[in-house]
């Protein structure tokens, strides 16, 4: 069976309903994490801002700011065709459902650089919940994370509190998240809760792997001061059914993973 390639073991499972994240390798191939990033930055601008839903035609052809002439309608559609296969793709998708235990659905994607010695690589994520964008108070929120160069703290990973998803829903402080300003942080500003100040990690992952994150799940990142790109293909999903709020930038919209 093509789904059994992948399946999760026990202790997995049990890992993430515990600490709210999990790590994955190699759902897609070195060639695969390779390719993609090829396919991404031909769309980047000067500063490597991050790009939103990149799987859909019309926003990323907005946001592709090279002169209209040096832009073919052939490149726009094959970077597509790969984010959404990337969203799509049946092994993760069958993890998706064993960790939520329900069938989900896509909402959006958004690709981020966190490109050496440009503008963004001083770029670093506030603690938050990433459930606190859609507005989903019930913990039906939750994304995967491409990791498509290995993350350390030298160069921008994230940092994480394991088990801060069964708070709930936080209150937060908004803050810009979508192509800020230079030298500004984005998120979602949560406060650490007491019991939680001493549990704070840092992720060291693997380049081509995958980080499953619950909506709940306070976390952040470090500024890249180093000259190793950390490059990450995000998407998000919720529970069929679940209301959420669509958002300026992201635009969150149903999208069948079938």
């Amino acid at each position: 069976n093509f789904f059994n390639k992948i399946m999760l073991n026990d202790d997995q499972i049990n890992f993430y309903r515990e600490n709210g994240y999990l790590i994955v390798k190699n759902i897609f191939t070195d060639e695969e994490a390779n390719r993609f990033n090829q396919l991404i930055r031909r769309h980047a601008n000067k500063d490597f801002a991050a790009i939103v839903n990149p799987d859909r035609y019309e926003q990323l052809s907005n946001q592709d700011e090279r002169p209209k002439s040096d832009v073919r309608d052939e490149d726009i559609k094959e970077t597509n065709i790969f984010c959404s296969a990337v969203m799509k793709n049946p092994k993760l998708v069958n993890i998706l459902k064993t960790l939520q235990k329900k069938e989900v659905v896509g909402l959006s994607s958004q690709f981020i650089f966190k490109e050496a010695n440009s503008a963004y690589s001083s770029q670093a994520w506030k603690p938050h919940q990433d459930s606190s964008y859609p507005g989903d108070k019930n913990g039906e929120y939750l994304t995967i994370n491409w990791f498509l160069r290995g993350a350390d703290v030298e160069n921008g990973s994230i940092y994480i509190y394991p088990g801060s998803h069964k708070l709930g829903l936080l209150n937060s402080e908004p803050n810009i998240s979508f192509r800020e300003k230079v030298n500004t942080n984005p998120g979602n500003e949560c406060k650490i809760p007491n019991e939680l100040l001493d549990k704070k990690i840092d992720l060291e992952i693997p380049k081509n792997s995958i980080l499953f994150l619950h909506g709940h799940c306070i976390h952040g990142s470090y500024p890249n001061n180093s000259n190793r790109s950390r490059p990450w293909f995000s998407c998000c999903y919720i529970t069929k059914g679940e209301k959420y709020i669509t958002g300026k930038n992201a635009k969150r919209t149903e999208i069948n993973l079938s």
